[in-house]
């Protein structure tokens, strides 16, 4: 029986890996995270605006019903109660109807604050 070693000798060249795998692999890597990073923020972005679309509803109908209330304080009752909001939305106002003829409500939900001004 033949050794089988001897038959197929390996020549004696020092083997040195170049690593070019491993670095194709890392830049393919980077590309893709960074395009998935990139996706991410504008469907992050989108999300929240979808969220605080809602928000911006409940705030304006805040600002709304406090202007209506104080239009009706001005030209009807002055001593009638104020409205509740029971969605967890508030409201501020400002009345210089009888000084400068406006009047400025601002509602707030969450984060979110829009605002309403009347002038007569």
């Amino acid at each position: 029986m033949k050794n089988l070693n001897t038959q197929y000798p390996i020549p004696n060249t020092q083997y040195r890996p170049s690593g070019q795998i491993f670095l194709m692999s890392i830049l393919i890597l980077g590309a893709v995270m960074a395009s998935a990073l990139f996706l991410m923020s504008i469907f992050i972005k989108d999300f929240r605006q979808s969220v605080e679309t809602s928000e911006s509803v409940k705030a304006f109908y805040a600002a709304d019903s406090a202007m209506e209330w104080q239009i009706y304080n001005g030209l009807n009752d002055p001593d009638t109660s104020a409205p509740v909001m029971i969605n967890g939305t508030k409201y501020d106002y400002q009345n210089n109807f009888s000084t400068a003829g406006n009047i400025k409500t601002t509602g707030v939900s969450k984060r979110v604050s829009r605002g309403l001004e009347v002038n007569f």
